[in-house]
């Protein structure tokens, strides 16, 4: 399923399912519509079943739909197995950084050696934009995305506000983001390289930000032209040092051996 593309509506999505039913697990679509549920379908087992279709499988909750009339939600993206009690079929598993992020890790916890290596880039640079993570080991053919709170979106001002991380948004992202609640942050990198960003982000050592409407010029992701693109760099926390501040010196040490 890799070669599905990031979409840029969910009208996109709808349309490449229909092409793709098979690895959904279904046979045919007897009923599509633009009411919940999207579809009524016939399962490959000969199970009828309501189907309603997502970009984000979150969104099922957000837009308020009755779990009690679909059977299954298909999604691009999905971080979960089922939102609101429906069973999730996706496409993507979602690497996702939540405002709060599911099953917090402890800070203190030894780092493995993937895991020390990165956090010390990260720590040593000051903080590397996700775009460059994708330029070295860490590269592949996956896609991190931000989940913005509904309330979140809401409080979002339609005019200019002076001196917000948001003033680099364009007019159609911002109109993406109402409609999807999410945004993309980083794109090229490895299952791996997500993992390692997942952990580190869930012990609670670097977090996300955006970067600053001059540096988004320059930044590799800019050229992704996608509506949902927010150029950003991956920082670490202020008492990053405090919890592994041996492990960083251990592994600049190396390095610097390494060099000579």
């Amino acid at each position: 399923m890799k070669e599905a593309a990031v979409f840029t509506s969910e009208a996109d999505f709808r349309r490449w399912f229909e092409k793709n039913l098979v690895r959904f697990g279904i046979r045919k679509i007897v009923l599509s519509q633009e009411v919940c549920p999207d579809y009524v379908v016939i399962m490959e087992d000969g199970r009828t079943a309501k189907i309603e279709a997502e970009l984000f499988a979150v969104n099922f909750k957000y837009h308020g739909h009755d779990p009690r009339k679909v059977d299954y939600i298909v999604a691009c993206y999905s971080k979960t197995r089922e939102v609101e009690g429906v069973p999730v079929i996706a496409v993507h598993r979602l690497w996702c950084f939540d405002v709060e992020p599911l099953d917090p890790l402890p800070p203190d916890e030894p780092l493995n050696e993937g895991e020390a290596s990165l956090f010390t880039s990260i720590h040593v640079s000051g903080g590397i934009s996700v775009s460059a993570l994708s330029e070295g080991e860490l590269g592949g053919d996956q896609q991190l995305w931000v989940r913005v709170p509904p309330d979140k979106i809401a409080a979002i001002p339609r005019r200019r506000i002076n001196d917000s991380p948001l003033n680099i948004l364009t007019q159609p992202a911002k109109e993406w983001l109402r409609k999807y609640h999410h945004l993309l942050v980083g794109a090229g990198l490895s299952e791996e390289g997500c993992r390692l960003l997942d952990s580190l982000t869930r012990r609670g050592l670097i977090y996300f930000q955006p970067i600053d409407f001059l540096c988004s010029i320059y930044d590799g992701g800019k050229s992704w032209g996608h509506p949902a693109w927010l150029p950003a760099e991956v920082c670490a926390t202020p008492d990053a040092y405090k919890y592994h501040g041996d492990e960083i010196s251990k592994n600049l040490s190396e390095s610097l051996r390494g060099t000579n």
